[in-house]
């Protein structure tokens, strides 16, 4: 399964990535289109050093079968396969291979060899508090590789720390990483994508 992103050309090595939403019916409030589309806009703002551009390219249905609330593995999995390059879903509980005690608002870690995809949840993908289009660009940017950086002030895109509305530092290599795209396994040496690095 290859993540459905369409990456189009523009000059001076700046990438546009036409993503694709899908949100489980169960998920309130709704998330609707003019919503979406300002939370990429945002997003597209934090990465345009980068050159990075993240554009709405439609809803595509979340089946019924697949769960709202991802509560090990296997709803992971299964949420992971739904046919959108970013999954809405109602909780996250279980994300880099164990149940937590307190939820996750994203998460694209996926095991070795999967393509990675960002599933985020409705309450972090609010565009008014300015944390929907952190998220949204944090969880994608783990989609290409990237791991966590930490920095005591918390003002990195890339932060292990509570997203704010403020972390949106990227650094160089961070750049890089957003214009080749989202990977199948994560880059020798660098580990869980999760973890803490300096």
């Amino acid at each position: 399964m290859l993540l459905g992103l369409a990456l189009l050309t523009e000059p001076a090595g700046a990438r546009t990535y036409k993503l694709t939403v899908s949100t489980h019916p169960a998920v309130t409030p709704p998330l609707y289109q003019d919503e979406v589309e300002g939370i990429l806009k945002k997003a597209s703002t934090i990465l345009q050093r980068c050159k990075v551009k993240f554009k709405f390219n439609g809803f595509k249905p979340f089946p019924t079968s697949a769960p709202a609330d991802i509560t090990n593995k296997f709803d992971l999995e299964t949420v992971h396969r739904v046919p959108a390059d970013i999954k809405v879903v109602r909780s996250i509980s279980f994300c880099v291979g164990e149940r937590e005690k307190n939820e996750f608002e994203g998460c694209s870690w996926r095991p070795e060899g999967r393509p990675k995809t960002v599933i985020v949840t409705r309450w972090g993908s609010s565009l008014g508090d300015g944390i929907g289009q952190v998220l949204w660009a944090h969880e994608f940017g783990h989609t290409t590789g990237l791991v966590h950086r930490y920095q005591q002030s918390n003002l990195n895109l890339m932060t292990p720390c509570e997203l704010q509305a403020f972390s949106q530092q990227v650094n160089q290599d961070e750049c890089d990483h957003f214009r080749v795209g989202p990977v199948s396994h994560y880059p020798p040496g660098l580990g869980d994508p999760c973890q803490t690095t300096n």
